[in-house]
């Protein structure tokens, strides 16, 4: 039988590990220990202070449309109007073409077929009764660079009549 003060459970000390924690005094440690904080709170404050900006740069980069043709292109549809003369409508190729008011540019319109039109006073017309030299109001869906009527207005009756000189 071995007798219990002669069974060490400790591992005998190197002198390598006493000579290294002889070589480090208290105030070097204390010192080792404030950098260590110092270094975490450094940290921490530039991952807090990072955080928002980093978002907001990310952003920026995500938003690489140009304002003018970011409100084209924007997701949602928006409803729109445009008043003009119409100059030609194309039932064939599906198209309304509608000079501005002042004559100064002109609008190309996409036509379904189910498309209403009505009067000022909100009588119900065939598609077919546009005739160029009609003042009318273009209701239509804007999505992107894609138009959709939803509904043209006949302002006038129809094309200016030619008067006749009084005889």
């Amino acid at each position: 039988m071995i007798h219990p003060s002669t069974t060490n459970h400790q591992p005998a000390a190197s002198p390598t590990a006493n000579s290294a924690a002889s070589c480090h005094s208290p105030e070097q440690s204390l010192q080792a220990v404030v950098q260590g904080r110092l270094l975490i709170l450094l940290f921490l404050a530039l991952a807090v202070w990072g955080w928002p900006l980093r978002s907001s740069l990310r952003a920026q980069d995500e938003h690489k449309k140009v304002p003018v043709i970011d409100k084209i292109t924007s997701g949602a549809p928006t409803q729109q109007e445009f008043v003009g003369i119409v100059k030609s409508v194309d039932l064939e190729s599906e198209v309304l073409n509608v000079d501005n008011i002042t004559g100064k540019s002109t609008e190309f319109f996409p036509l379904k077929k189910k498309v209403h039109v009505v009067t000022a006073d909100g009588d119900k017309l065939k598609l077919a009764t546009l005739k160029p030299g009609t003042k009318v109001l273009v209701y239509f869906d804007q999505k992107g660079d894609r138009r959709t009527i939803t509904l043209i207005e006949v302002l006038t009756g129809g094309p200016p009549k030619k008067k006749t000189p009084p005889s």
